[in-house]
């Protein structure tokens, strides 16, 4: 009986996505063909404002201000030109809502300083650019990194951990809106960027360091008097479900809200590909009565399940058990300057819980303070925090300085106290010139030495002597960038999931060659790609001789479709490897990483917010895996629909 009522239950869900899923289109396509009936407003686009109506999340660190203007006499333009008195209801609820979009509320200021930052150091996503990325994963972000390789154990609802420059699974950083992610649960070591969900953030920012990747995540912040709201349902191969939405409220009171949600599920294939399932939950609630202080208070839940993948009885990949994390953050915040500059200070409690189904719980409770100067030329930051797991006490401090138009210098320093009587304390530097027609170089420096994993005991403090030379030259139809990056030997971390790769042996010092290239020979064409390789000997953990590449057609048609309304994006990508040897099996022999050849494609097309989108993989349904033993299922495709609009 149970069964019985959980396959009805299944089919009255998936009858009810169905029916949201036509609701939503036919809602979107009737409110664009009403709109595109209405003359134009008497107010411009805010600039940097995209076709949604909210501000793109370059100027969210720009000081506040008035923004734009909107009439209220009431009246609209015609085509020729006269201004008429419209009385219509629908014209007058419309004329009000665009007022809305561009009334400016308070909004939580980041934690992290945005002092000045060399050239050449970071790729920017904000969120239009996520839309339009071909990204199904945070993952899929980090893959326009030169160098960076993903161990994917298939696709959608597997693990995609990356690898930068051999450092295995501690060589990217993940932060969430200012402050550190820490890797708890069954993985304490790595953290697998597919848990995140996309859709809850508003901008991703990734510092490239020799050796090291920061990936600094916001959460959706929005600073307008509109309520804003999201929509995606998406469907796959192989029954793939996903879900997604939100609702966001600022008010001029200074409360606000944020609950978004994102519903992940994947059946399984059998001796291929395990099941999976994700419940992202984000909750985020913020009281600001004064643009000088306020207090904020926010969760991340996140409940990925994931079932062992087994071959012939050995098991390829573990499961995630109804692994089950919340992340917690009480913040208050204070700062003395409205416009962006002068001192500011934060206080912040943070809670992790993180249990599965065979582990016990795990919980990190957190205390710190972080303290800021922004000046026009120069920064100044400071953070203390104390955690009651595995890292004790955990102190940084960061300078950024311009001296000069087009000079930049920043630094960052740290010390950190670990379980076991172990430290790691470290210190970066980087320094970047820009130059008249385009030409950039830059440099950076890692130095100290870092207790990579401080949730093994038996894990100590490896040396850092990392650097990395970078110059390109940049113009509106064409890009290039060249980089020698050193890392000195490191014994890498092997990835949780993968049993059959238990060991990455150690790489000496080595030496990577990487460069990038754009060409957009006309506005609506573009070819990219990049290339990786290190030098001599090849380390273990990904393969040499990377390459990815991308030629994108995205064109409004602004000659058949003058208003801009339709948007379209027609996407091929192709990613290549050479032969290498990705770790060490249980009886220490190389587990091989057989050459491979990938092409990607996506269909997206936009009227007004109201996107859809087809992407396919493995179009040529190549059997040669990311990880050995764990292949890409046939061409796994995914289509569905997003919407975001103003209530």
């Amino acid at each position: 009986m149970n069964s019985e009522q959980g396959v009805v239950g299944r089919a009255i869900a998936r009858a009810a996505a169905l029916l949201a899923f036509l609701f939503t289109v036919y809602c979107s396509l009737l409110t664009q063909c009403l709109l595109s009936q209405q003359p134009d407003t008497l107010h411009p686009l805010l600039p940097g404002q995209d076709t949604t109506g909210l501000l793109r999340a370059d100027t969210a660190r720009v000081p506040f201000d008035t923004g734009g203007y909107v009439s209220d006499t009431g009246y609209v333009a015609d085509t020729t030109g006269r201004r008429a008195r419209v009385d219509s209801g629908p014209v007058q609820r419309y004329l009000a809502l665009e007022k809305l979009k561009v009334t400016k509320v308070r909004a939580p200021a980041p934690i992290d300083v945005p002092g000045p930052q060399p050239p050449l150091s970071r790729l920017v996503f904000n969120h239009d650019s996520i839309d339009w990325a071909h990204a199904s994963s945070l993952a899929d972000l980090l893959q326009r990194v030169p160098g960076v390789y993903l161990w994917r154990g298939g696709w959608s609802g597997q693990p995609e951990y990356p690898n930068f420059q051999a450092q295995g699974a501690t060589s990217v950083e993940y932060w969430i809106d200012g402050l550190p992610y820490v890797a708890a649960g069954s993985d304490s070591v790595g953290v697998d960027p597919s848990i995140f969900s996309l859709s809850i953030l508003d901008r991703v920012e990734i510092e490239r360091w020799p050796g090291l990747l920061r990936v600094r995540m916001y959460t959706r912040n929005l600073d307008r008097l509109a309520p804003r709201s999201r929509i995606a349902v998406s469907r796959g191969a192989a029954d793939m479900a996903r879900y997604q939405g939100s609702l966001e409220l600022k008010n001029r009171s200074g409360l606000g809200f944020v609950i978004a949600g994102d519903n992940l599920s994947v059946p399984a294939v059998q001796d291929i590909r395990s099941r999976y399932s994700n419940t992202v939950l984000f909750l985020q609630g913020t009281y600001l009565p004064s643009p000088r202080w306020g207090v904020l208070l926010q969760g991340l839940r996140s409940r990925p399940d994931r079932g062992p993948t087994l071959a012939g009885g050995d098991t390829l990949s573990r499961g995630l058990p109804s692994e089950h994390r919340m992340d917690w953050l009480l913040r208050a915040m204070w700062r003395a300057d409205t416009s962006g500059l002068g001192p500011r200070a934060d206080l912040v409690l943070q809670r992790t819980t993180a249990s599965d189904s065979f582990l016990p719980t795990q919980t990190i409770n957190s205390v710190g303070l972080l303290a800021s100067l922004r000046r026009p030329t120069y920064s100044l930051g400071g953070s203390a925090f104390y955690r009651s797991r595995w890292t004790s006490a955990d102190l940084r401090a960061t300078v950024g300085w311009s001296p000069l138009p087009g000079v930049a210098l920043s630094g960052e320093g740290g010390f950190q106290r670990h379980d076991g009587g172990r430290t790691s304390n470290w210190a970066g530097l980087r320094a970047g010139v820009r130059l008249p027609l385009g030409l950039e170089a830059s440099a950076s420096l890692r130095a100290g030495k870092v207790v990579a994993a401080p949730a093994l005991l038996t894990d100590q403090a490896q040396t850092l002597r990392d650097w990395q030379l970078s110059a390109g030259w940049e113009r509106t139809w064409f890009a290039i960038e060249g980089g020698l990056a050193h890392t000195a030997a490191y014994q890498p971390l092997a990835y949780q999931p993968y049993a059959q790769i238990p060991l990455i042996s150690a790489s000496g010092a080595t030496d990577w060659l990487t460069g990038r290239i754009r060409l957009t020979p006309v506005s609506w064409l573009s070819l990219e790609g990049w290339v990786s390789n290190p030098r001599k000997t090849a380390p273990e953990g990904l393969p040499p001789r990377h390459m990815l590449g991308s030629g994108t057609i995205r064109s409004k048609l602004l000659r058949v479709f003058p208003s801009g309304t339709l948007d379209v994006e027609l996407r091929l990508a192709v990613e290549h490897w050479d032969n290498g040897v990705l770790g060490r099996d249980p009886f220490g022999n190389p587990v091989n990483l057989a050459s491979a050849t990938y092409f990607r494609s996506l269909i997206q097309v936009a009227l007004g917010s109201f996107q859809f989108f087809w992407d396919r993989a493995n179009l040529t349904a190549k059997e040669n895996p990311y990880v050995p033993g764990l292949p890409i299922a046939g061409r796994p495709s995914e289509f569905g629909v997003r919407w975001t609009f103003a209530n």
